[in-house]
């Protein structure tokens, strides 16, 4: 990821429809942190099917970002980011949202969930995916992470 993310150009807006996920909002159900806009397209998935709450909430905090910008998704996927980072710290400050950005010659996924102490969703070691993954918590400024990277050895 680190490659390919040194080449990205930043977008400075987000489409419509992605900027209308973020406007809707995060919600609590079942101890858990979703997007509005997002959790009421997943109506099938319950709590009881999943391991833990973060596979709960990177089930249905995932978006495809091709389906919203098939020119530019890496760009897009890094605004985004950015953007759920600007609405969650007003839905629940002081608790860290993780972003997840996962990438192949296909599509760019992005998911979200709370970090906590005793769950993960992803390997310590995330050069030992087979696809490029970025992952960034809501702590951090998404841009200066990409920024520091850029100045990284590769």
């Amino acid at each position: 990821m680190k490659r390919i993310l040194a080449n990205v150009e930043l977008a400075a807006t987000l489409p419509i429809a992605l900027r209308t996920i973020v406007d809707d909002g995060f919600v609590v159900k079942d101890n858990c942190h979703f997007l509005v806009h997002l959790l009421a397209k997943a109506r099938s998935a319950r709590r009881e099917q999943f391991d833990d709450c973060t596979g709960y909430e990177c089930f249905v905090n995932s978006v495809h970002i091709e389906d919203y910008d098939a020119k530019d998704p890496l760009s897009r996927s890094v605004g985004f980011i950015e953007q759920v980072f600007k609405a969650w710290s007003t839905h629940a400050p002081g608790v860290s949202l993780v972003g997840i950005v996962s990438s192949d010659e296909f599509s760019v996924m992005v998911k979200f969930h709370v970090k906590r102490s005793t769950e993960t969703w992803l390997s310590d070691n995330l050069e030992g995916y087979e696809d490029p993954i970025m992952s960034v918590e809501s702590s951090e400024n998404v841009v200066n992470a990409i920024q520091a990277l850029r100045g990284a050895d590769f």
